[in-house]
């Protein structure tokens, strides 16, 4: 289409901003040469004839640049927030283990500090302990060793999903001044060369993988190269580090190039960790999601009670268990076939991600039953909540073919510590009053003694 020619516009009705909005957006699509050959007129329309104007391809204009920016500012901060509940979960027991392995690993560290006492180099125990490097080491130890005190407790007792961040910046920091400690020291090329304590450094990106989160893997990498930059250019600052490179101390000399190679090393060990961590976290989701539902399997399910309980444990308070099975579900299976019985697993399922609370916990344990875990609630409130999600249930409709599928459900509920101290005790009396449930005539829920009346008459 070229200038001076008049546009074909298609009378299409409808209201005029939208009928504008529509063509000027086809014609900046456009872009090259042929946007750039349009100038302002008039769109056609069934409404009369309406004034445009068109942005050149000298660029988009501001309000479509700020629309891009912000779409990719909205993409980048989906990507950054994790919204599945299992891999979420996976990083709280990674950092778990992180905060075991830490204390474990200071321990250790610990006891090279006793190595001035074995008189390696002749040197007098008396003298090589007091050293100030020896005094140096301790206190370092020490404070690392309460660091990772307070970040155990604090992931143990109350663990909160940014304490991965935190623990992170700690560890690398804490290397960052092991290093920095040889300024004090006067050693600068023993900072920037270290062939112990830069190491560490790849622990505490390693350990990153283990909570599997790439964002946390950056996060480690691109710390560490920051501050170990930050290091070098502090020596190369205040010290002539050619002069010193001449001296016999061991640890080489200091050229910028080997240290921007440290840093590209430790960025690829970033790259690497994250792959792994997403790799895991994806093996972390098949491994613990059922296929059919989407909802956690038995075996995640398992694992995330047992921390339940033990957080339950120490603060005194209740947990709830209950079985739900599906009523009459082998007679739908022979009036619908199989993709019956998946549709009305599938409504079900999405039922209960809607309807319970983020600290709850459900999963589907096999074929028509599914199982529910809810923290601090007692049984009496189970109860009632359950027979609620039961009316849901009931009032689900499930479109097959010309007709629908109406859905009931049994449920049993069992309270820990009360009817068990171990899960399967505790899961074994639910499932007893589920078959209870099935006995008193389906649909209902039945729950320890005191709560059934609360069950009865509420439904």
């Amino acid at each position: 289409m070229r200038a001076g020619k008049e546009a074909a516009w298609p009378q299409v009705p409808g209201p005029p901003f939208a009928l504008c909005t529509k063509y000027a957006a086809r014609v900046v699509r456009l872009g090259g040469e042929d946007a750039s050959e349009f100038t302002p007129g008039e769109v056609s329309s069934g409404e009369g004839r309406l004034p445009f104007q068109v942005r050149t391809s000298a660029g988009l204009s501001r309000p479509g640049l700020l629309r891009t920016l912000r779409g990719f500012a909205g993409r980048l901060r989906r990507a950054l927030q994790e919204r599945n509940r299992l891999v979420v979960e996976a990083g709280e027991s990674g950092e778990r283990l992180v905060a075991k392995v830490r204390l474990a690993s200071i321990g250790l560290l610990a006891l090279i500090q006793l190595t001035p006492l074995l008189r390696i180099g002749g040197v007098p125990a008396r003298v090589a302990f007091m050293s100030t490097e020896s005094m140096v080491g301790r206190f370092l130890t020490l404070s690392a060793f309460l660091a990772a005190l307070l970040i155990w407790a604090g992931v143990r007792y109350a663990y909160r999903p940014w304490m991965g961040a935190l623990s992170i910046v700690v560890d690398v920091t804490l290397v960052s001044a092991g290093l920095a400690i040889f300024f004090v020291l006067g050693r600068p090329l023993t900072a920037v060369n270290s062939r112990v304590v830069f190491e560490v450094y790849f622990l505490a990106i390693a350990s990153a993988g283990l909570r599997y989160d790439w964002r946390l893997c950056v996060l480690a990498s691109g710390l560490a190269v920051a501050e170990f930059a930050g290091l070098s250019a502090y020596a190369a600052g205040h010290w002539d580090m050619a002069a010193m490179s001449r001296r016999p101390t061991g640890y080489g000399d200091f050229a910028w190039s080997s240290q921007i190679a440290r840093m590209v090393v430790l960025a690829g060990a970033g790259v690497m960790s994250a792959a792994v961590a997403l790799r895991g976290r994806r093996w972390r989701y098949l491994s613990g999601t059922d296929g059919l539902t989407g909802l956690a399997n038995r075996a995640w399910f398992e694992e995330r009670l047992e921390e339940e309980m033990s957080r339950a444990r120490r603060r005194g308070e209740s947990l709830a268990i209950a079985v739900a099975d599906l009523d009459s579900f082998r007679e739908m299976n022979t009036a619908h076939g199989h993709a019956g019985g998946d549709l009305a697993l599938q409504a079900v399922a999405r039922r209960l991600r809607q309807s319970i609370r983020k600290s709850d916990l459900a999963a589907r344990l096999g074929g028509d039953e599914f199982v529910l875990a809810f923290p601090a609630t007692d049984a009496a409130q189970a109860v009632l909540r359950l027979d609620g999600l039961r009316l849901e249930v009931a009032g689900l409709r499930v479109p097959i073919g010309r007709g629908e599928l109406r859905l009931t459900m049994s449920v049993g509920v069992a309270s820990w510590p009360e009817d068990g101290l171990a899960f399967e005790d505790v899961l074994a009396k639910a499932d007893e009053r589920t078959f209870e449930a099935k006995r008193l005539g389906k649909n209902c829920v039945v729950g320890p003694a005191p709560a059934r009346v609360a069950a009865t008459a509420h439904g």
